[in-house]
């Protein structure tokens, strides 16, 4: 299986791993593996409700702002677990351009090696708008309105057409690897005032969770990459975790659009976890490209986890630990 998921990961290098510019980018994309392969619906055991805001280049008018929710649990059928969730995205790219996603998340699972191997589907929606009222004309040197461009349309307009993810997970205690397709029948977006469509793209996670002897830090280091053949994206991060509750990390991002040349950052994360609450926040710095002249991206998430499988209660003989 190793050998596999190496082959698989060699295969996405070649290929030049990248993120189509329709895609939400989170830094903390560990907590938004629904979004990226509908495989990991359900995958902790618990029901986990899940909510990620994004503030893409501050200082800049307009910027993009995404908001990404999911549920997700896992339910026995025949005596064998399944996993089903269901995921929401807004993602505002400016003023004028907008898209909202919805799914429904299905994950087959089965036992393989000392690990678990998931099959996920996503069957859902997405619609894409424009909003032709906020759009600003150039002027002339007269300072006179330049002519209307039929291509520019002057009110709100929009499209809805089907979507799906489909993508394959593999997990054990000590390390995880998946792959997945986006928007894998390339949807079409056509109607009198607006014709659109988004490309099919793919992406590899993979991470380690490396536990320390003799200490309450376990380290977790993890690679994202994500290509539709014309960008790509790829995070390398390390997260460290400190008794199971509380968690820092580093995160290089690289950025590249094959006709533009490429961009880089630094994210810095931070998080912690009370009793069923956890949370999280992320500063992308950016390093080069045009996103050095604003003041980076910010990122928050929430997550809430429900035991469904709770310990049985009762007695139990135990030997006092009181040192006399």
């Amino acid at each position: 299986m190793r050998r596999i998921v190496l082959l698989l990961l060699i295969i996405s290098g070649c290929a030049c791993m990248a993120q189509a510019q329709r895609d939400a980018q989170f830094s903390q994309y560990h907590t938004a593996l629904g979004y990226y392969n509908p495989a990991t619906a359900g995958m902790t055991g618990n029901l986990d409700v899940v909510a990620l805001y994004r503030l893409q280049w501050l200082g800049w008018d307009n910027a993009p702002k995404t908001l990404f929710a999911t549920a997700g649990m896992p339910f026995v059928f025949q005596k064998k677990e399944h996993g089903v969730g269901v995921m929401v995205l807004q993602d505002n790219l400016s003023s004028i351009k907008s898209s909202l996603t919805a799914g429904l998340q299905y994950a087959f699972l089965k036992k393989l090696g000392k690990g678990t191997l998931r099959i996920g589907i996503q069957p859902g929606m997405i619609s894409l708008s424009d909003d032709g009222t906020k759009v600003v004309l150039p002027v002339d040197s007269m300072g006179s309105p330049g002519a209307d461009d039929e291509a520019i349309p002057t009110s709100k307009v929009g499209s809805k057409s089907f979507d799906a993810n489909v993508g394959v997970y593999y997990h054990t205690d000590k390390w995880y690897a998946g792959v997945a397709v986006m928007h894998l029948l390339e949807p079409q977006f056509d109607d009198d005032n607006f014709s659109d469509y988004i490309e099919r793209t793919y992406n590899f996670i993979g991470g380690y969770n490396i536990r320390m002897n003799n200490t309450l830090v376990e380290l977790q280091p993890s690679i994202f990459m994500q290509t539709n053949f014309n960008t790509y994206r790829i995070n390398v991060t390390t997260r460290a975790i400190y008794a199971r509750r509380y968690s820092a990390g580093l995160s290089w991002r690289v950025d590249e659009n094959i006709a533009n040349g490429s961009a880089g950052g630094l994210v810095v994360m931070l998080g912690a976890t009370f009793g069923k609450i956890e949370g999280g926040y992320a500063y992308d710095v950016p390093l080069s490209g045009m996103g050095i002249r604003n003041m980076g991206s910010h990122e928050l998430f929430l997550k809430y986890r429900m035991q469904l499988n709770k310990p049985k209660t009762g007695q139990s003989k135990h030997k006092s630990v009181r040192i006399l």
